[in-house]
């Protein structure tokens, strides 16, 4: 059977999937319509039909902003004396020759017509059909347990809220809030996410992961050989392609944005021979950006694979595929896909390891890929633990209850965010971007630093890392409160110990210590 034959078979399966629902987004407009822009672009609106209720709202002199989404839009403007006035209806037609609201993809209900691409019959035709109930999926979910967005008050993570082309995203104190009213389903928000607390719903990984399993293995039972793996949004017919590449198999998703390392690896994984991302020119240029710095990060990997490096590649337009000099058969997982995108990743990896058997056992990765080491600097760290108090992957860990102060480390949890490097009081953590290839060392536990514990130099109980009694010493020796060896000698006493001996130390804060009254004022 001809690739073609097998391929025909393999997109029937393709079409037949059924995907997981998802919940639904409702709006609800009566279809009034807030029309902005200069008062010569507004004497269009002449032309509008009667049926149509609309107001107008010319941007003059002052400013002018627009907040909501389809059925609750707010429009204030400030005139040049600073006053303001609010409007309220349920969508906007922006005569403006730029986008009032200033987003890669605007809310829906937002309708940006430059004066000058004005079509009466086209705009009227897209506004006298915004009056009742209109629904959308929700595209998003998010887990605020995994989310390395804030730790102890600090901004670590901004990678969703950066990339997000709709501003559908914003920083909640520690914790991120998504408006599912804004949200239009890029994607990007799940692609960036080191961790995976926020995942795409429609299509889910697993749904995705699932669907090209099923194609990938159908087209090779049925003899089609070298299958090239073309994720397309739905805005783009691959017609084009499907003519010049009988081994092309187009899987459509709802965003290409949407598309990362979990399914491209797993696409290679599965028995694809290319993985091919089609970016459009509906795709916002940082959904672009986003997946360009992804597929960067999987094609390092390749190369550390042995695999070539336009595996996994992108296009733009109808351009020809990069060819490969030799294509390496993998034989295919036939495993299912999880829903997390790090266990995509590490599952698709670790079937790649043991087909390939690659040379090396690691491959470092640009900054700030979401895997890697993190280095101590034993000499200036203290073992306070503040930075495993502060890892959101629990990466690093307190092994002190081994009796001996240690911070441990599981490669295979860190997310490089940096939360550690932030909390760190004594400037001793850095961080290192690779991605180790055996399974068992990546997710072992392994001592970062350790020490000796202090046991105090009366009752001999150990109460504290030997480094810190040292640095405590080194620092306060100067200090006028420890200026008397005795006083000194406290710090290398436990708590019940160095209260017991303040007690007994007549000079201690200068005799104004009393133990039933405690310090005198």
């Amino acid at each position: 059977m001809s690739n073609k034959d097998a391929r025909q078979q393999a997109l029937a399966l393709r079409d037949a999937f059924s995907l997981e629902p998802t919940s639904l987004i409702s709006y609800q407009s009566a279809g009034k319509v807030m029309v902005i822009g200069d008062e010569e672009s507004l004497l269009k609106c002449n032309e509008l039909p009667a049926t149509l209720d609309f107001g107008l709202i010319p941007t003059g002199a002052g400013g002018i902003q627009v907040s909501g989404y389809l059925g609750a839009y707010l429009v204030v403007v400030t005139d040049q004396h600073g006053n303001q006035l609010t409007h309220s209806g349920d969508a906007i037609l922006d005569l403006s020759e730029t986008p009032v609201l200033a987003r890669e993809m605007l809310p829906p209900g937002y309708f940006h017509v430059p004066a000058v691409d004005f079509q009466i019959a086209e705009v009227a035709s897209e506004l006298e059909d915004l009056r009742g109930e209109f629904q959308k999926p929700k595209y998003f979910d998010y887990d605020p347990s995994i989310c390395a967005h804030g730790v102890n008050g600090k901004i670590v993570c901004r990678q969703c809220v950066d990339a997000c082309p709709a501003a559908a995203i914003q920083s909640q104190d520690e914790r991120i809030e998504v408006n599912p009213y804004l949200c239009q389903g890029g994607g990007c928000c799940s692609t960036v996410c080191p961790s995976g607390a926020i995942r795409y719903l429609y299509p889910n990984l697993r749904d995705n992961g699932k669907r090209m399993r099923d194609v990938l293995k159908l087209y090779r039972q049925e003899g089609g050989q070298h299958p090239i793996l073309l994720f397309h949004s739905e805005s783009y017919s691959p017609e084009l392609y499907l003519q010049a590449y009988d081994n092309l198999l187009p899987l459509e998703v709802e965003e290409i944005g949407s598309v990362g390392m979990d399914l491209c690896l797993s696409a290679l994984a599965f028995g694809a021979a290319q993985v091919i991302l089609h970016l459009d020119d509906q795709v916002p240029p940082s959904s672009q950006s986003n997946l360009k710095v992804q597929v960067d990060w999987v094609q390092e990997l390749l190369i550390g694979l042995g695999l070539e490096r336009f595996c996994v590649t992108i296009c733009t337009e109808d351009a020809a595929f990069t060819e490969l000099d030799g294509v390496t058969e993998v034989p295919a997982a036939i495993y299912d896909m999880p829903l997390l995108k790090r266990n995509a990743i590490f599952q698709a990896l670790d079937h790649l390891v043991i087909q390939l058997k690659p040379a090396r056992d690691r491959v470092q990765l640009p900054q700030p890929a979401p895997f890697g080491d993190v280095v101590i600097d034993s000499g200036k760290c203290t073992l306070c633990m503040a930075c495993v108090g502060s890892c959101p992957g629990r990466a690093l860990q307190d092994g002190s209850n081994r009796e001996v102060p240690e911070i441990f480390f599981i490669e295979s949890n860190c997310l490089q965010c940096g939360a550690c490097v932030q909390t760190c009081p004594e400037d001793a953590i850095s961080l290192s971007s690779r991605l180790l290839f055996d399974h068992e060392t990546r997710n072992r536990a392994r001592a970062l630093n350790r020490d000796t514990p202090f046991a105090c130099i009366v009752c001999g109980k150990p109460f504290a890392p030997t480094s810190v009694i040292h640095k405590m010493q080194e620092k306060l020796k100067d200090h006028h409160m420890f200026d008397s060896e005795r006083a000194l000698d406290r710090l290398k006493m436990c708590d019940d110990c160095r209260v017991a001996d303040i007690v007994k130390d007549a000079g201690a804060m200068g005799g104004q210590f009393d133990p039933l009254k405690g310090f005198h004022q």
